[in-house]
């Protein structure tokens, strides 16, 4: 809905759906402590789990009721058509409002309602804009707009019509209704800020008298009569999309204006003509919004929905109610604590009800224009007592500046409320938005100050994609991988024993494990596990890492390790200290934020110039740096993904998407979860052109493959003859069948027992691993490795990484050409791969563009420029490639 887009954005449904399906089972409690109108609580019910829900501000509750109890179309139709039709004066409600819009057709002098006035400067008389000049000239209605059905069938044209207004609407316009009682009944839904004593009349000023007057009613008759809550809800939603863009601040119909409150008054200007909209209209539009929208969720994925209300848990363990709705206020956790103390023993579990998974976003971080929005809306829409809910002291304040800092204040209260209520095996799990490392960094803070354990922390995205989720382990449950039974089955974490929450490793390696709290935080303590957690998650994931994802690994190893707990229970003594010296009236000044300290310390201890572990090798991307490092590094993960894409392609039989999708997740988890961009890339690589996404089938034959290798190499060796040079085949090709013999049987005896190390400056053992070998002793190699796959890590960063670079080297890369945009995603998305090819020497070639080239007779090195490339330009005139930059290097065909 438009007034919750910006206001409270709602959590991606399908990673909703996951994790219910994954960490919970019917019957179970899930709870939503920073709810932004029930859609966990909608996601859950539907799944036959029952759910709590507390909601960030009184606006989005009422929207809850909305989504958890959405209104039959034909009661919500009905209830609109009675409000329209309800008696007003002499007149129904509607047509009393359009009476006060009154004017006449320029072409036929009918008498019509009209949609709107446009004013200039702006309408002032009795509008009560407490913050004009004093000299503002008079406002004057220059235009109308209208709508003539007659004026459209008789003369053609647009229903939709303007013109100059006439005398009548200069005096209706201008007219005095006396509306002084209906604006101080309106003042009065108006909570006042401190130091904010006009806002509530500055507010009702961007309104005409008239307005204010169609508004009143509308309200009126809304609040008035006696209907269900469900259909309530709706009836004050389409008027919360009617307030503002009948305001001066509307742009035009369907959309929502920004409104920014600052030191007390209305910062937001009015646009240089102002709309006088009719507010039936308005209202009329909002009503078609919220119309929409109930038809949406209800033809959803989930379809129609009556979720059962309670007051309290007891409600939900007994079965009698699905959901608890209430809005998230000081008292509203503490009550639930009570209730559970309270609520009976359940007859199905024996216990006290207790909570399986608490899922939902963290709390949205206001700022001027959301807190605005937020006053204005609840005043309007709720009244008095539901905006009183809101911070409204920082209206009459400068702009709202809110550190992430209160984002992890506000997470951890509620954790430590929910923890008494939490399920022993529960989990806690929290969406994250955009914000990037801060937000990552407050939501884990949040949770380890509450006494959580930290089990994941990371991006759900590409790069480019904002967003993560951070999962925790309520206090008192076993940290993974926990106490076990010879079987396998978990038990319960033994007080100092394996599992236990409150223990961490010791200093040494083979130190014992220690308390948390057994000593206190060092900062330099903390640095080195950041190194060491670095590493060891590039290691095994064998290729660089995106900042966000190698933070997110930093951050579990620095609360596996204590160093979290440790430094938020330094930062809470600290502002302990630092509250007594204020109330001594001592000079002191609070700590820095908490999330910008660990973020600095991160960031410091990666860069700083001493490093010698890491190294950044591309913007926001880190690789190894030490030699003993690189060695131990594993296959890339990108290589290995790949490898296991085409293994599930061909092997698994007939899959959809989302089982090949959700395959590659369960093969890949942890620290070596790919991001979705590279499984994308290897799935569309390898499906074959008669794929749908409900079967994945792949069109790639390793015997296949194997013979078309064959042959490349085969035709690269007769080629390097042709040119008068020698050849070398790799050894572990030389069995191959070819023909009637192998490809070895292609060499000469001297090439076979050539002494290769005379040919670059390596190892015979790794020159003898290269494909093909074209070279003239002395001067100048050529190197071709052909690959059907676009695995190139053990390629280019193993292999031929122990084959120096050399000015008479060159290297090239045959790659098949269904696999030509793999290739380019993996160099794009790797800095350690885009410098091995320019500092090797490397080109690439497809598989068509190099059998072309090596056919013809004679082979000519100068014609091989336009073949090169993942985008050959064929077109291209041929001439001397630079391959060397060495002159003498450049090879000569012999005659």
């Amino acid at each position: 809905m438009p007034a919750f887009e910006r206001l409270a954005p709602p959590p991606p449904p399908d990673l909703l759906v996951a994790r219910l399906e994954a960490m919970t089972a019917p019957g179970d409690i899930v709870a939503d402590l920073f709810a932004r109108g029930g859609w966990v609580a909608r996601a859950a019910i539907d799944r036959q789990r029952r759910a709590l829900t507390l909601e960030s501000s009184p606006l989005t509750r009422l929207l809850a009721e909305v989504v958890l109890r959405p209104p039959d179309l034909r009661h919500l139709d009905a209830a609109f058509s009675t409000l329209s039709a309800s008696p007003r004066g002499d007149s129904s409600l509607k047509f009393a409002i359009g009476a006060l819009f009154s004017t006449h057709c320029a072409t036929c002098d009918r008498t019509l309602i009209a949609d709107e006035f446009s004013w200039s400067p702006g309408p002032g008389a009795g509008a009560g804009d407490a913050s004009a000049p004093e000299r503002t000239p008079a406002p004057t209605i220059i235009r109308k707009s209208y709508r003539c059905s007659v004026c459209r069938d008789q003369q053609g044209g647009l229903e939709q019509r303007q013109a100059d207004p006439d005398a009548t609407d200069h005096a209706r316009g201008a007219a005095d209704l006396g509306i002084d009682a209906i604006r101080h009944g309106l003042r009065d839904r108006f909570p006042v800020p401190a130091d904010a004593e006009g806002l509530p009349e500055e507010l009702l000023g961007l309104h005409t008298d008239r307005q204010l007057l169609g508004l009143s009613a509308i309200l009126e008759r809304i609040e008035g009569d006696l209907r269900a809550a469900p259909v309530e809800s709706a009836l004050r939603l389409a008027f919360l999309h009617a307030v503002l863009p009948a305001s001066r601040l509307g742009s035009g119909p369907g959309r929502i204006p920004a409104l920014r409150i600052a030191g007390g008054i209305v910062r937001t200007h009015p646009p240089a003509v102002v709309r006088e909209r009719n507010p039936w209209l308005a209202f009329e539009e909002g009503f078609r919004i919220v119309r929409a929208f109930v038809q949406r969720i209800e033809s959803g994925a989930i379809g129609p929905l009556d979720a059962r209300l309670g007051s309290d848990l007891g409600g939900l363990a007994d079965g009698s109610s699905t959901v608890v709705a209430r809005v998230s206020t000081a008292g509203a956790l503490s009550a639930l604590s009570r209730d559970a103390e309270k609520a009976p023993d359940s007859e199905r579990t024996g216990s006290r009800p207790r909570i399986r998974l608490v899922l939902g976003q963290p709390p949205v971080r206001l700022n001027q224009e959301r807190l605005s929005a937020a006053y204005h809306g609840t005043c309007w829409a709720l009244g008095r007592e539901a905006a009183s809910l809101l911070p409204l002291a920082a209206l009459g304040g400068s702009a709202i500046r809110t550190p992430w800092s209160w984002q992890t204040e506000a997470i951890r209260h509620s954790l430590e409320a929910m923890a008494p209520l939490m399920a022993r095996d529960g989990r806690v799990v929290l969406l994250l938005e955009e914000g990037g490392p801060e937000a990552l960094l407050a939501a884990v803070l949040g949770g380890v100050g509450a006494g959580y354990r930290l089990a994941d922390a990371r991006p759900t995205d590409d790069a480019e994609e904002s967003g993560g989720v951070v999962e925790f382990i309520p206090p008192g449950a076993a940290v993974s991988p926990g106490p076990r039974t010879r079987a396998g089955r978990s038990l319960d974490p033994v007080a100092g024993g394996s599992g236990d929450p409150a223990m961490v490793p010791g200093r040494g390696l083979f130190s014992a494990p220690e308390r948390v709290d057994a000593r206190p935080f060092s900062a330099d303590d903390a640095s080195r596990t950041v190194t060491d957690v670095a590493v060891e998650v590039l290691r095994e994931r064998g290729e660089p890492a995106r900042y966000e994802r190698l933070l997110g690994e930093i951050l579990i190893g620095l609360d596996r390790a204590g160093h979290l707990r440790r430094m938020v229970d330094l930062a809470d003594r600290q502002a302990v200290e630092a509250e007594a010296e204020a109330q001594l009236d001592t000079a002191s000044t609070a700590g820095a934020d908490l999330v910008a300290q660990m973020l600095t310390l991160i960031n410091d201890e990666l860069s700083r110039s001493s490093q010698r572990r890491l190294t950044e090798v591309g913007p926001g991307r880190w690789w190894l740096q030490a030699r003993q490092d690189l060695e131990g590094a594993a296959v890339p993960l990108a290589d290995r993904v790949e490898w296991a894409a085409y293994s599930l392609l061909s092997t698994a039989g007939p899959l959809d998407e989302g089982a090949f999708f959700d395959r590659i997740s369960a093969l890949f988890g942890g620290h070596e979860q790919p991001d979705q961009a590279l499984v994308r890339a290897c799935l569309s690589s390898y499906r074959s052109s008669a794929s749908t996404s409900a079967r994945l089938v792949t069109a790639d034959d390793v015997r296949n493959r194997t013979a078309e290798h064959t042959e490349l190499l085969a035709r690269l060796a007769d080629a390097g003859h042709r040119l008068g040079m020698n050849v070398w085949i790799g050894r572990r090709e030389q069995g191959r069948r070819f023909g009637a013999g192998t490809l070895g049987d292609l060499l000469t005896a001297p090439e076979r027992t050539a002494w290769l190390p005379g040919v670059a400056r390596a190892t015979a053992e790794d020159l003898g691993e290269v494909d093909c070998i074209w070279y003239v002793r002395g001067r100048t190699a050529f190197l071709f490795e052909v690959e059907w796959t676009a695995m190139l890590g053990d390629v280019m960063l193993r292999r031929h990484a122990r084959i120096p670079a050399d000015d008479r080297l060159v290297r090239f890369l045959a790659v098949a050409p269904e696999r030509a945009e793999l290739v380019r995603h993996k160099l794009e998305a790797s800095p350690v791969l885009q410098t091995a090819m320019e500092s090797d020497n490397w080109h690439l070639i497809l598989w068509p563009q190099l059998r072309t080239w090596l056919s013809a007779d004679p082979v000519d090195l100068a014609a091989l420029e336009p073949f090169l490339g993942l985008e050959p330009t064929l077109a291209g005139g041929g001439h001397q490639l630079d391959l060397f930059s060495r002159p003498d290097a450049a090879p000569q065909a012999e005659p």
